[in-house]
């Protein structure tokens, strides 16, 4: 049994190490040797857990996508979804895109299996992969929300650009705070506000003020294309 523990252990330490390593140099940039030191093991242990560098880099993926996988599913849930009503459906397309944007900060295994999204583009089992299907039910969903102001098609570009920006801040390693940069949640709260015409927290509860002082999702103005700044919603504009 401790034999088993100590294994477990060391293959944890494996994986932590080797995101860590993949999320900053991407899968060609990784070194084993690298790896095997940040997890205070030998090469030999390495390989005994994980034949090759694929093997390793596939076993943090997977865990990189169970990890958003669980998150996602427990935001889905009926118990915390948003409540119905006031487009709450839009908003949970924003609350997804600010759930992965969180995931990406404060989780190296997202991070890297992000990283590898773009590593192996040909791969079907891609972190990207894995989400998109669920985002495109929330659209989906959101459709009444949004008819009048844009498209479905708009949205989900719009929500995959943000989560794509989020990763970008991620890899840079913005701090959070940092006058130079924003963190990854910041992000996509600063982008989907911009849209919106929202200040941030926006659409996840708490104060969700305009730059006005009324929420941005109970304005019919606002949902109808009218956008504070030039008149006219960028995200529809951009449909268009």
């Amino acid at each position: 049994m401790a034999r088993q523990d100590r294994a477990e252990r060391t293959r944890r330490a494996l994986l932590r190490a080797a995101a860590d390593e993949i999320a900053e140099k991407g899968y060609a940039g990784a070194s084993l040797a690298r790896i095997s030191t940040a997890a205070e093991v030998t090469i030999g242990a390495l390989t005994f857990h994980f034949a090759s560098k694929a093997a390793l880099a596939e076993a943090v993926r997977d865990s990189g996508c169970a990890l958003t996988r669980s998150a996602l599913a427990s935001l889905l849930s009926a118990g915390a979804c948003p409540k119905p009503g006031a487009h709450g459906e839009l908003r949970r397309v924003v609350t997804f895109t600010r759930t992965l944007a969180r995931l990406l900060e404060e989780e190296p295994t997202v991070r890297a299996a992000a990283r590898l999204a773009w590593d192996f583009p040909g791969d079907g089992n891609t972190w990207y992969a894995m989400w998109l299907p669920w985002l495109g039910d929330l659209v989906d969903r959101a459709r009444a929300d949004i008819a009048g102001w844009t498209t479905s098609e708009a949205v989900t570009a719009t929500a995959l650009s943000v989560v794509t920006g989020a990763e970008f801040a991620a890899r840079i390693g913005v701090s959070r705070g940092a006058t130079a940069g924003l963190s990854p949640w910041e992000h996509v709260d600063r982008v989907w506000g911009l849209l919106l015409g929202a200040r941030t927290p926006l659409l996840v509860g708490g104060d969700e003020t305009s730059l006005g002082g009324e929420n941005p999702l109970s304005c019919e103005s606002r949902l109808s294309g009218e956008n504070p700044m030039s008149g006219e919603n960028p995200v529809g504009a951009a449909a268009r």
